[in-house]
């Protein structure tokens, strides 16, 4: 197991009208991924961008730590493992239940892979968007939205927040999807909701089946799909 060093520069005072978020400071770090088939993110709070690219043999991962004081900034970090033929990305925040009133600490962060990976992600809170992978697609969030472009097979579990999907290569499958629309378009394979709680679906352009298990509340709406079509009830059908 090879740890990637990191670099930490540039930590400045905010003006008071960011409150929560006075200091940052930059959490950089590079894995060789030569002969990586898969890639493992626990992101954390903050905001997550990963993008594939055809040109890159290595992991590349440029992060902004965010804090209300200097010393939750210092506990912030990000550690990359290479473990055989999977690359680890996790950040490492401060725990929060003694944290005082308003105060914050998250981490930011752009992640470039090589296109062909894999890639599971595992976020507490923030928005999240992933393109241009064309590996297989796993996430498990807790809340903010999610939006995922040009990849192959995508599976989302999802507590709350919108969800959106576009030009997969394969099958989408939102097994669990507590609050938030749900949008999934341009899909060669087919299209899976397994249980939605609340807030509306719209599907088009589906190269093979779409479903829904269990919908609570919303419209679903759904147009030019391939295969069979099986929801709960049908409001509207464009």
């Amino acid at each position: 197991m090879r740890i990637a060093h990191i670099v930490v520069a540039g930590i400045v005072a905010l003006p008071a009208a960011s409150l929560a978020q006075e200091y940052d400071a930059e959490r950089n770090t590079t894995v060789n991924a030569g002969g990586v088939t898969s890639i493992r993110i626990d992101a954390r709070a903050g905001q997550l961008r990963v993008t594939g690219r055809s040109d890159l043999t290595e992991v590349r991962v440029r992060g902004t730590a965010r804090a209300s004081s200097r010393d939750l900034l210092d506990e912030i970090k990000i550690e990359a493992t290479r473990n055989g033929n999977q690359v680890d990305v996790r950040a490492i925040l401060p725990e929060s239940q003694n944290w005082r009133r308003n105060e914050q600490a998250l981490l930011d962060l752009v992640i470039e892979v090589p296109a062909a990976l894999s890639l599971e992600i595992e976020d507490t809170s923030g928005d999240l968007t992933v393109e241009g992978v064309s590996g297989k697609v796993r996430i498990d969030d807790n809340s903010g939205d999610i939006r995922v472009r040009d990849t192959g097979d995508v599976w989302i579990s999802d507590s709350s927040g919108g969800i959106e999907v576009r030009s997969v290569n394969g099958s989408v499958d939102i097994d669990d999807d507590s609050s938030g629309e749900i949008e999934v378009y341009d899909v060669t394979g087919s299209v899976r909701v397994g249980r939605d709680s609340s807030g509306s679906i719209d599907v088009a352009r589906v190269g093979g089946d779409f479903t829904v298990g269990r919908d609570g509340s919303g419209s679903i709406d759904y147009a030019d799909v391939k295969g069979k079509v099986d929801v709960p009830r049908r409001r509207y059908h464009r």
